[in-house]
């Protein structure tokens, strides 16, 4: 019973883990293939043991709330293989900043740094373009580089929220997975 329970487990796990970077396959992806061989030779970017996955969530959503877009899985390669995560859940967590929410974490990165950023004394001009006065009529391309200045504001609210979900998200995998050891080691009792 305990065997069957436990080969569920793997096959849904590698269904769920089907698109991500594996050991076999990691060749294959544009960047990453450059380090493929490096990668392929440190067995703990694979494993799926607490150890490696703790590190994983954590450093995963606060890179992944962070404004550095096309950046991340760069990033995040180099971060697994520094703090010793698993390379799979690393970059999964990096596909939270798709397209479709970036708006809304980058509009609550950019909000929530610039409060904090005012809590701690720090005078910092609010962008014009993000300013709900702001005359869209009279919009030009050239305004565009005036978003630069945001960045500061985006890198510590990111900093804000990625550390508090990475807290919140390590949180619920211990919480999560003691459960379901708690659940598996009743079922070989009855």
């Amino acid at each position: 019973m305990n065997k069957e329970i436990r080969f569920r487990r793997i096959r849904r796990l590698k269904k769920w883990m089907r698109p991500l970077p594996r050991r076999s396959n990691i060749h294959r992806y544009p960047v990453l293939k450059w380090f493929s061989n490096f990668a392929y030779e440190r067995s703990f970017l694979w494993t799926f043991r607490r150890k490696t996955i703790v590190p994983a969530l954590f450093w995963g959503v606060w890179i992944a709330m962070l404004p550095i877009v096309g950046l991340q899985m760069v990033v995040v390669f180099f971060l697994a293989l520094l703090v010793r995560a698993n390379l799979p859940i690393i970059i999964a967590l990096q596909w939270i900043s798709n397209p479709f929410s970036m708006g809304p974490i980058y509009f609550a990165d950019y909000q929530i740094g610039m409060i904090f950023l005012r809590l701690f004394g720090i005078d910092y001009e609010r962008n014009k373009l993000l300013s709900a006065n702001f005359n869209w009529a009279e919009f030009s391309w050239a305004d565009l580089k005036n978003l630069l200045d945001t960045f500061p504001p985006m890198f510590v609210g990111g900093s804000v929220i990625g550390i508090s979900l990475g807290v919140v998200s390590v949180f619920l995998y211990k919480v999560v997975s003691k459960t379901y050891k708690n659940e598996n080691d009743d079922s070989k009792f009855l």
